[in-house]
């Protein structure tokens, strides 16, 4: 019972970590909407315009009505890298010109961290498709999002819940098989 206690003080820290959550957006017209990102209680808010084709400008707090700052996550090209977004050099004006995918020679559009002023909490997007088909005037954006849902700037691989809960699961069985064993002894 010791060894299931202990395991079991070992596994909850991990267990009761936020997740961070994301998603997509789809057709995010240029200069029109002010997008919000979060987990209902707490998000940060973007805004962006078009430069070039592939390429756009992301805002700050300072030039629209919204109260996240931005930064370019320079160098990462997987969300796994950002480990401290509070590192990146935030501005409530703007940064770009900013890529896409297709003007990346990566392969993988530009992230960009948002901190909100008031609550800190932070957001990413990748900038996946700027598509100006039908015009500066109609571009539009599809990107991915990321949201860490308990403030930290941390937005590198949690640990799976699901994961944890087997391998308690299984050691569970081990102690439950252990016991069973003593008793045939005696």
């Amino acid at each position: 019972m010791k060894l299931f206690t202990a395991i079991l003080l070992f596994l909850l820290p991990s267990l009761s970590q936020a997740a961070i959550i994301s998603g997509s957006m789809f057709g995010w017209e240029e200069s029109t909407t002010i997008e919000s990102i979060g987990d209902g209680s707490n998000q940060v808010s973007m805004w962006w315009s078009i430069n070039t084709s592939d390429r756009g400008w992301f805002y700050g707090s300072g030039n629209a009505l919204t109260r996240s700052d931005v930064a370019l996550a320079t160098g990462v090209t997987d969300i796994s890298q950002i480990t401290d977004a509070s590192a990146f050099s935030f501005t409530n004006t703007f940064v770009g010109p900013v890529c896409d995918a297709d003007c990346n020679g990566n392969g993988v559009g530009d992230f960009l961290v948002w901190r909100n002023i008031d609550s800190g909490f932070y957001g990413v997007l990748r900038v996946d498709d700027i598509d100006t088909t039908y015009g500066a005037d109609y571009a539009t954006l599809s990107g991915t999002w990321w949201f860490q849902t308990d403030g930290s700037a941390n937005f590198s691989v949690v640990p799976v819940p699901a994961a944890a809960w087997f391998m308690g699961s299984a050691l569970a069985a081990l102690v439950g098989v252990g016991r069973r064993r003593r008793r045939k002894l005696v």
